[in-house]
């Protein structure tokens, strides 16, 4: 799904690209070579002012959405290590409910990398009912565990702040990582996008296909950027799916 989406993408860049290409093939027709060149002067400074505006607000995008992007990764990164970290711990207790424990931690750890990561790639943000079962069922086993020892009972409570984190860091997960960008943002960045490709047509080369060229990669360039923030803005779904790398790597050590 995530290469059909990537095509698509793709196509859709060059036919926004060769649609620029035609309205200034179109531009150049009409209005002539030699005018446009005798206003590269005024229009030359005004379209680096625009870029600039431009590139401004581009920068600001991506600086945001990575952010987002990177939180992402870090959060289920954090869920994957509370996880292990409750595991080991489970050692402590062979005797009272620490197999079980342990047993729901590897079933939970399943249910996130399988079905409710699936989910959360088609952009279904809600829990798995296999996650919310292997969740409940660590929450009965880890209320079965009975400490006796000083040491048994310095790792329960440490347990217990873990699985409180787990929980945490599942929900945020789930529910806090659905940043979506302001309509209002995005309507600057495609407007710019749009004034900024529409002054290049403009301009006249006295090659049309160095120009033709010219015009095709900065639309090019120009949307690409624009439809990559709008994948990189949902970091669990999209072109460039976040996999569960921790909680992989963590399978293997179960």
């Amino acid at each position: 799904d995530g290469m059909n989406v990537f095509f698509l993408y793709v196509a859709l860049v060059i036919l926004l690209s060769s649609m620029a290409v035609v309205v200034m093939l179109l531009l150049r027709r009409r209005i002539g070579g030699e005018t446009l060149r005798r206003n590269h002067e005024v229009a030359g400074f005004v379209y680096s002012v625009v870029g600039a505006i431009f590139a401004v607000t581009v920068a600001l995008m991506v600086d945001t959405v990575h952010d987002e992007y990177i939180a992402s990764e870090r959060c289920a990164a954090s869920e994957a290590i509370a996880v292990g970290a409750i595991y080991q711990m489970a050692d402590w207790f062979p005797d009272s409910g620490g197999k079980t424990l342990q047993l729901n931690l590897r079933d939970y750890a399943n249910a996130v990398v399988g079905p409710e990561w699936a989910g959360m790639a088609r952009a279904v943000h809600r829990p798995a009912p296999e996650a919310e079962a292997a969740i409940l069922s660590l929450s009965a086993s880890r209320k079965t565990i009975k400490p006796e020892t000083a040491a048994q009972q310095a790792a329960y409570s440490e347990m217990l702040q873990r699985f409180s984190a787990l929980r945490e860091f599942r929900y945020t997960r789930l529910y806090g990582k659905r940043y979506e960008l302001p309509f209002p943002i995005w309507f600057s960045v495609i407007f710019g996008g749009v004034i900024t490709i529409g002054f290049t047509l403009f301009f006249s080369m006295h090659s049309t296909r160095a120009q033709v060229l010219l015009i095709f990669f900065v639309s090019a360039m120009i949307w690409s950027n624009i439809l990559i923030i709008s994948e990189v803005q949902y970091p669990f779904n999209g072109i460039n799916i976040t996999p569960p790398r921790a909680m992989l790597q963590l399978q293997q050590r179960f």
